[in-house]
């Protein structure tokens, strides 16, 4: 089967990985032929990265290389992209910006889309190409790889709009949490997929970067980051040191904290596999209550057999190792540092924790019945 996947995500080797890197990547391994498209960049991703612009630029600018057997990656690189903000007032200028990105399908992605029998398409800017997708390759199945709730990621009004109404028209809608569903427009042919993880990396890990005899915790992503929790656990807790990882994160912490940015996902392995506790520092409310289910750092951490400091809605998904925390009054940061620090680790933890494959598996098969 030839795969298309268009997503926000940039697909080179020394850029993090989510769950559409992976999923990919598992689907090519078993032999279908995947193609993956960057979208939501341009001339202004050189403001915020020059270095990623220039990585883009130089290797898939409007074509597709290949980086492993039938896998290959390519990014629509315009002058300029749309993109949402904090300013209610400056997304509402820019919708019109978004349906007409959305419309102007340059030729090397007409063909990609025409070469594919499934198109997937991730939650963000992607879903603009919906519909054109749809109007160039009407026969191609359409997969919604609904990874978060728009609103919780900022996206812009006219996105959820976008989303609310194309929603049901797609073939399929993976959610990598049953209670997204809820928030997901009534028709949508919604299917509960859980995140997987690379657990062959982490197996063949054996080497600790951390220094013998010493305690640390680990955090890795930026969502919904609560720099105010971080920096408590921290202060309060200076015998032990945390390592965050992530892009955008401050670096303005106490000295036992080092901040590492982002880095490639092969990198942060080791930092996980021997750390003494994880960290989930989310700022939530009870929408958010999904990424219970299916933050992928709860999962590694997990498998890695880690407690992990949370807030203290994340209790109501009944991961045994959770150590909670009053996100708005904790009153002991050092009692529950010290806590998530020496609970024993228990290999029940892991059970139930999927592969990439198992994932890739169960959306090759969602494809086929679509």
């Amino acid at each position: 089967m030839n795969f298309l996947f268009l997503s926000t995500h940039a697909f080179l080797p020394n850029t993090r990985k989510t769950s559409v890197h992976f999923v990919s990547e598992a689907l090519a391994a078993r032999g279908h032929s995947v193609e993956t498209l960057s979208v939501g960049y341009s001339l202004l991703t050189a403001l915020k990265s020059r270095d990623l612009y220039r990585q883009l630029s130089r290797e898939q600018k409007g074509r597709f290389r290949e980086s492993a057997s039938r896998y290959r990656s390519a990014c629509y690189l315009p002058l300029l992209h749309p993109f949402s903000t904090g300013s209610a007032l400056f997304n509402r200028a820019m919708s019109p910006f978004f349906d007409l990105y959305g419309r102007v399908l340059p030729r090397f992605m007409r063909e990609a889309v025409l070469r594919a029998d499934t198109v997937v398409i991730e939650s963000g800017t992607s879903i603009v190409f919906f519909e054109a997708v749809r109007r160039l390759k009407p026969a191609a199945r359409t997969i919604y790889f609904a990874r978060d709730l728009l609103n919780t990621v900022g996206a812009s009004e006219y996105l959820q709009r976008l989303e609310r109404r194309i929603a049901p028209q797609f073939d399929r809608v993976i959610v990598p949490s049953s209670r997204m569903a809820e928030h997901l427009p009534s028709g949508s042919r919604v299917v509960f997929v859980p995140q997987g993880i690379d657990k062959s990396g982490f197996d063949v890990c054996d080497t600790s970067p951390y220094p013998a005899g010493s305690r640390n915790g680990v955090a890795v992503g930026n969502m919904l980051f609560d720099k105010n929790a971080m920096t408590a656990m921290a202060l309060h807790a200076p015998d032990v040191t945390f390592h965050f990882f992530g892009a955008g994160i401050p670096a303005d912490f106490p000295q036992n904290v080092t901040v590492y940015g982002e880095r490639a996902f092969s990198d942060i392995i080791p930092y996980l596999k021997f750390a003494d506790f994880g960290i989930a520092p989310y700022r939530l409310t009870e929408r958010e209550l999904y990424l219970v289910e299916s933050s992928l750092k709860l999962q590694q951490y997990s498998y890695c057999l880690l407690p992990i400091l949370a807030p203290e809605l994340m209790r109501r998904g009944c991961r045994a190792n959770i150590v909670a925390y009053d996100p708005n009054g904790e009153t002991d940061w050092a009692g529950k540092v010290r806590e998530a620090a020496t609970r024993p680790h228990d290999p029940a933890w892991r059970d139930g924790i999927a592969t990439w494959d198992d994932v890739a598996d169960r959306i090759a098969d969602e494809a086929v019945s679509a």
